[in-house]
């Protein structure tokens, strides 16, 4: 539930700054702003997978009672993530250096766009650093503890970006912001960590073993890998439309993808406590819980994301013309339903991802990651000098429907012993066709009944989910009795006999 509500107070001070930061900056220096963050982004890649080692070597610590493990883990971790730390900010320098040319920033705005590179590196230096706590706690699945700082540092950042926007400053001020709330979120991380673990025994400076930290790389290379592949499917697309169509389109794109990305978090939200669940059942040999964490995790997810997807899909021009403007309908709508086409398939397959991880079996993810990554790139760079923005976005569905309707169901579940692709449509086929009735109705509505502002929208939006959830309900009566009523007769004895 803690994840849930993280993700939701991000995406709602996402949605309602969108709009307030586009129309004071402009869609110019917004477009700097966002090819300032995505640039800065990939130094994520620095991380080298070191979080998701931590995550994994606490939980199994933890769990086998071996707590001087998970002090070497994080120890180890913490040295070598606080010497990228500094390279991260001599990269951001000479970034900050070269980065109007390579983005044709316009002069007024190149001062302004190298300071915000620089913040925003400094910002990223702490997350190498302090963030390895931040696998500790996930590791120790306190997850409540980690939605308390995410929702410190939103809270702060977004007050901040308020106030400097409306006193009239620009993208500088936004970067000032993000750096204060996330200087206030690591120090609250290091206080709930020293808090909730005190068995830790964590060593600033002495140099680790080199055995523990090549037990660290073996696990993190793949995961280092995908953060690669991430990447470059989710942060390339806007720097390829910054260098190869105009800094303008950035807005343009950021916005149709935008959405998509929140519908990211919301489903990811909900693997965040699989992979230390499937790393417990792995370490315990309960295949049984391994396959039942695949079949309901994806059902639950598909139960979330398909009517995400179908409304994006079927009502995504009309929801950014009364969010951002009409300005933005056709154009940034088109992008929207490009790459919530690649996400029908790609969501699904995140419980399998999560238990390759939490089974140490993410090599083969790693390098088809990898593939549809490079792929993804040379496909958008290709299709943008011909078709804009929306060869961009075909770029980035092509592969990943290559990917997760033919390499998933063939080779990965097969690889971690889920089933092959008989059990994976059998866990599709009947939340897809329950989808139906909702993707019809949905777009009857949106051309027969259109809204007239955002109100109206939502109110229609959660109006036709029971046209949805009735028909998943009707497939699945029979684990719901199950599984369900049991809960619901203990909890209501007097209702139910």
């Amino acid at each position: 539930m803690s994840n849930w509500l993280a993700t939701a107070a991000n995406m709602a001070v996402g949605f309602f700054l969108a709009p307030f930061i586009v129309h004071r900056l402009g869609n110019i220096a917004y477009g700097v702003w966002i090819l300032a963050m995505s640039s800065v982004g990939y130094l994520g890649l620095l991380d080298l997978g070191m979080r998701s080692s931590v995550l994994r070597f606490v939980s199994k610590g933890r769990t086998q009672n071996d707590h001087g493990a998970a002090s070497d883990a994080v120890s180890a971790a913490l040295w070598l993530r606080g010497q990228i730390g500094v390279a991260v900010l001599l990269i951001s320098a000479g970034l900050a250096a070269v980065f109007p040319y390579v983005f044709h920033i316009p002069p007024e705005l190149a001062r302004d766009a190298r300071i915000a590179v620089m913040l925003i590196g400094f910002k990223m230096s702490l997350y190498m650093t302090v963030g390895v706590f931040g696998g500790v706690l996930s590791g120790l699945n306190r997850y409540d503890l980690l939605t308390a700082q995410t929702l410190t540092e939103l809270a702060i950042r977004a007050t901040g970006v308020v106030v400097v926007l409306r006193s009239g400053h620009g993208i500088i001020a936004i970067a000032i912001c993000e750096c204060a709330a996330s200087i206030a979120g690591n120090l609250l991380l290091l206080a709930m960590t020293r808090r909730v673990y005190p068995e830790l025994r964590v060593r600033l400076l002495a140099k680790p073993d080199m055995q523990v930290l090549r037990q660290l790389w073996s696990y993190s290379v793949y995961a280092f890998l995908v953060s690669v592949a991430v990447q470059l499917v989710y942060q390339t697309d806007n720097l390829v439309v910054g260098a190869f169509v105009s800094t303008a389109a950035v807005t343009f794109y950021s916005i149709g993808n935008s959405l998509c990305r929140y519908t990211d978090q919301v489903v990811g939200a909900m693997t965040l406590t699989f992979v230390p669940a499937a790393s417990t059942f792995e370490a315990s040999g309960d295949t049984a819980k391994l396959l039942g964490l695949y079949r309901h995790g994806t059902r639950a997810m598909m139960a979330v994301s398909l009517p995400i997807l179908v409304t994006l899909m079927t009502r995504g021009r009309t929801f950014i013309g009364l969010w951002m403007g009409p300005q933005f309908m056709h154009v940034s709508g088109t992008v929207l339903m490009i790459l919530a086409a690649a996400q029908f398939f790609s969501l699904t397959n995140l419980t399998g991802g999560a238990i390759a991880f939490g089974v140490e079996k993410h090599r083969m993810l790693a390098q088809w990651s990898i593939v549809e990554g490079v792929t993804n790139l040379t496909l958008s760079i290709l299709l943008a000098m011909r078709f804009g923005i929306f060869g961009v976005a075909i770029g980035t569905m092509i592969p990943s429907l290559f990917i997760h309707l033919y390499v998933w169901p063939f080779v990965f579940t097969k690889r971690l012993n889920l089933g092959g692709p008989r059990a994976v449509w059998a866990v599709w086929g009947p939340m897809f066709m329950a989808a139906i009735p909702f993707t019809l109705a949905s777009y009857a509505v949106n051309r027969f009944y259109p809204p007239r502002n955002l109100l109206a929208f939502l109110a229609q939006t959660f109006a036709l989910l029971p046209v949805f959830f009735l028909p998943v309900a009707i497939v699945f009566r029979d684990y719901l009795q199950e599984q369900m009523m049991p809960h619901v007769r203990a909890r209501f004895p007097a209702l139910i006999k």
